[in-house]
């Protein structure tokens, strides 16, 4: 492939990665990244000498104004957007550059400046990018920029260093300049063979770099995950058509779980049954008006825990415990005896929310790792939800003064659930129940009309207790409506729940679960409200499960009276069994390691790091014995220091060995196959070194022609000319005909004679 269109290939796939790794993470516009390739593909044509690059040649006045009014509205954007600083305005404006300065290719300057753009387009595509795609866009970009800065040098050297400037005709410089980039000989695959070992040395050297140099950055302030997605359904208040939309269209991995209940299935059709029923608890809420779900706050709803000490991990461990056992303190083991214990990471939700599988017994969080300035808790909120807060903890402070956070960028934690519907502890009667205890969970919607209580007292009457009604009101629900996520609602009714059941036939399971809740209280069961996520997809390479925002659902707890409060799912549609691809597998291994070693590596996972290190080598360190009264090296140390030993010597001696001396031009013999006009230049050179004209190993042809003319060799005009066809056939690929090699042999005879 000739040097010119090999420069200009691995400059735009150069962009074209960081384009790609740009779009992986989400951070652009796809408006933005959409212009900017088509802007790429038009570029690719237009070239100095050509029509269309005449045509963009005049209108790059009218677009150096449009650059100056786009970067003056970013700049605006920009400070509008303040304290909350918004950087995206910038990033549209250096791709509007990119676009540009790919069409202006006209000289080495130009492509400094693709270069540098696309540096600039690679590090918003790092700040944002958490998957496994920026892995290999990275890899791909250092590869890349090694070669292209390679390739740029060697033009930049062709062009203004090489034979522009020791060549006397200016005409005849630019047509040998030509003739050398449209060169096959310049680069072939050796160059690419080596110099790609270079970036992947260059890529482990960064690698090595990232991981032993001491963290101080975000990951060491902040020991989180760093992007935080906004994904609707988990504030203070969810309005109905906001959440619980299951589909294909949002990737985004909210959690990952290990359950070793699901891990120790014997088969894949067991596991995917079980992972279909897997509800995952997220917020609960009491009452609802209007279209819109809210907590009450009410202090005879909220969540009372008992908490735990463990000396041996310095653990915490926080237990759900009834209204009727708030003055108890059972044992921990009696507490979580028989529960399904789960392994979770919030990944990427940035409403701190404590998920768990439906009816949670206990959460345990881990000690703050040693280096980290963050700790994550448990801490109680209403309905027995679970929230997280972040706190500061200072690790040379022996009080562990807290001070909470704001901010909130993902947990690990250990929780313990029950799945049969049943809450231990909860088993008292209901007439033991505290007067007006369940008083926020029978409360109503005043924007419901009286036709929804006629409705329910048609549906519940006769029943003769609480499973019965929500037999009733579930069988109604699924027989009369279907599940759909395209919504229909009619405006002239106010509240939009009286709409779905009067007016529409099908809904998704937001509209189910607030029916079921509303109906369910006007026929006198106490129900709560609850969005969460259904089922996952299991990764049999990590054993675990991976949670989507797609897998978002709502549901109701009833109160059963003796018996608890139990899950009660009135959405007709049943949750699909989710298999990943192999391929999706490995991604989703490599993502979770990104996550967790670059993106959250902080001092913590350093200090883990060094020590599995250190006990991986720990061969190298000698055993030493309090009773042995002379400690001795192990044979692998002894023959491991040996080698050394024998290497240094063996280095040391070649170094002193005298080196083989090179002819006296200072370049190596023309080898077999070469044209015939190398073998006449080489003798020439020979032949002038005998005569004290040697040319210097760094001097190329045309300078030291220059040197050898102002020290008056004889016949310098024949050298010249002599010159001119060595560098066409070295460096232009043509090939010089016999006539003019036999007219040269004979010129060369005098060159230098009479000096």
């Amino acid at each position: 492939m000739r040097f010119r269109l090999v420069h200009k290939l691995t400059s735009y796939l150069l962009a074209g990665v960081a384009l790609a790794t740009l779009a992986s993470s989400e951070t652009a516009s796809w408006l933005s990244l959409a212009i900017l390739l088509a802007a790429a593909i038009f570029s690719w044509f237009v070239e100095p000498d050509t029509r269309l690059g005449a045509l963009f040649d005049r209108a790059v006045p009218l677009l150096n104004v449009a650059a100056v009014v786009l970067f003056a509205l970013a700049v605006l954007q920009v400070a509008r957007s303040f304290p909350e600083i918004d950087l995206s305005p910038f990033l549209d404006f250096v791709l509007f550059l990119l676009g540009y300065k790919l069409c202006q290719r006209r000289g080495n300057r130009d492509y400094l400046q693709i270069y540098i753009l696309s540096f600039l387009v690679m590090l918003a595509a790092a700040w944002q990018a958490t998957g496994a795609v920026f892995i290999v866009g990275f890899f791909l970009y250092v590869l890349l920029a090694t070669w292209t800065l390679i390739l740029f040098h060697l033009r930049r050297e062709i062009e203004e260093n090489y034979l522009v400037r020791h060549t006397g005709d200016a005409s005849g410089a630019r047509v040998t300049v030509t003739r050398v980039l449209n060169s096959r000989r310049v680069v072939g695959g050796p160059f690419f063979l080596f110099t790609g070992l270079v970036a992947v040395l260059v890529f482990g050297g960064a690698a090595l770099v990232f991981a032993s140099v001491p963290r101080v950055g975000l990951g060491f302030i902040l020991g989180g995950v760093r992007r935080q997605s906004g994904v609707a359904g988990f504030s203070d208040e969810v309005k109905l058509g906001m959440h619980g939309v299951l589909s294909l269209d949002n990737q985004t991995v909210v959690l990952r779980a290990r359950v070793p209940r699901i891990t120790a299935l014997p088969s894949d059709d067991a596991r995917d049954n079980a992972i279909a029923s897997l509800y995952w608890r997220g917020t609960v809420y009491d009452t609802y008006e209007d279209g819109e779900w809210v907590r009450s706050r009410d202090e005879r709803t909220r969540t009372r825990l008992l908490r735990y000490h463990s000396p041996s991990n310095d653990a915490r461990t926080y237990v759900l415990s009834s209204p009727q056992a708030a003055g108890l303190r059972p044992g921990l083991k009696a507490a979580i005896a028989g529960a399904i214990e789960q392994d979770i990471e919030v990944v990427a939700l940035v409403h701190a929310v404590a998920f768990a599988l439906d009816q949670p017994l206990a959460v345990e969080m881990p000690a703050p790792p040693i280096g980290a300035f963050t700790a994550v808790d448990v801490e109680a909120r209403w309905s027995d939800e679970l929230g997280l807060r972040m706190f500061r903890v200072s690790p040379f402070d022996a009080a562990d003064r807290r001070s909470a956070m704001p901010e909130f960028s993902g947990a690990r934690y250990r929780a313990y659930s029950r799945t049969s519907g049943l809450r231990p502890g909860a088993g008292a009667p209901e007439s033991q129940l505290q007067p007006g205890a369940m008083a926020p969970y029978l409360r109503t919607a005043r924007s419901l009309s009286p036709r929804v209580r006629e409705l329910a007292v048609r549906l519940t009457r006769d029943k003769p207790d609480a499973g019965a009604k929500i037999d009733a009101v579930v069988k109604w629900l699924q027989a009369t409506h279907k599940y759909t996520t395209d919504l229909k609602r009619d405006e002239s009714i106010p509240d939009p729940l009286e709409d779905f059941l009067f007016h529409q036939s099908a809904g998704h399971c937001e509209y189910f679960a607030s029916a079921a809740a509303m109906l369910l209280r006007l026929g006198g069961v106490p129900t709560r409200y609850v969005n969460g996520f259904l089922g996952g997809e299991w990764n049999s390479l990590r054993q675990s499960l991976t949670v989507r925002d797609n897998r978002a659902h709502s549901w109701v707890e009833a109160y059963l009276g003796s018996m608890g409060w139990a899950r009660v799912d009135a959405t007709p549609a049943a949750s699909r069994a989710a298999r990943m691809t192999r391929f999706r597998q490995v991604l989703d291994a490599v993502e979770t390691f990104w996550n967790r070693w670059v993106i959250e590596y902080s001092a913590s996972q350093q200090l883990l790091l060094a020590r599995q290190l250190s006990r991986e080598f720990s061969w190298l360190q000698p055993h030493f014995s309090p009773r042995a009264k002379h400690n001795r090296l192990s044979k692998s140390q002894v023959l491991a220091i040996t080698a050394l030993s024998v290497a240094l010597v063996v280095g040391f001696a070649l170094r002193k060995l005298p080196r083989r001396r090179t002819s006296t031009s200072g370049l190596r013999r023309g080898r077999r196959g070469e044209p015939p006009i190398f073998h006449v230049y080489q003798k020439t050179l020979d032949r002038l070194a005998a005569r004290g004209f040697a040319r210097h190993p760094e001097e190329t042809p045309h300078e030291y022609l220059a040197r050898v003319r102002k020290q008056g060799v004889a016949a310098a005009d024949s050298l010249a000319r002599l010159t001119d066809c060595y560098a066409e056939a070295r460096y232009g690929d043509l090939e010089v005909p016999s006539e003019v090699v036999l007219q040269m042999r004979s010129e060369a005879a005098s060159i230098g004679r009479d000096t």
